[in-house]
């Protein structure tokens, strides 16, 4: 496991990058974009059934809420496809559009949301009880 400091300061980059990709995406044409391509399309793809798992495990604890987001299949396949990178930045952009869907923020307060102590300890502490319930 990284120490605090590095997970902080990869947590700050991938913010950045996340936000200038959306930034990047909703300016740039999909002209570029290959219609044969098997990979899963991350502007387009639909999270609804993954929002609705989370909700109902946010109802018993965020902590359950980030296990139930970390252990759907989607972020798999997000990775596998992806890379860390962008893996991260679809991580961060999901989260974030989930809380401001499901409590009506704005875009800042939901990252303050993902950003926050609390937030980051049991999404942790959720990695961490899936990292060993696969041992």
């Amino acid at each position: 496991m990284s120490s605090a400091n590095k997970q902080h300061k990869r947590s700050q980059r991938a913010k950045a990058k996340a936000k200038q990709n959306r930034t990047q995406r909703a300016a740039a044409p999909n002209d570029f974009l290959d219609p044969n391509d098997e990979r899963i399309d991350l502007e387009t793809v639909d999270l609804t059934e993954l929002f609705q798992l989370m909700s109902a495990a946010e109802k018993i604890s965020q902590k359950a809420m980030c296990e139930a987001f970390l252990a759907h299949p989607l972020l798999a396949l997000v990775l596998e496809q992806e890379g860390e990178e962008e893996a991260t930045d679809f991580i961060f952009t999901a989260l974030i559009e989930y809380r401001r869907l499901t409590t009506g923020v704005d875009e800042q307060t939901a990252l303050d949301w993902v950003e926050s102590k609390q937030f980051q300890a049991d999404y942790v502490a959720a990695s961490q009880a899936l990292t060993q319930g696969q041992d």
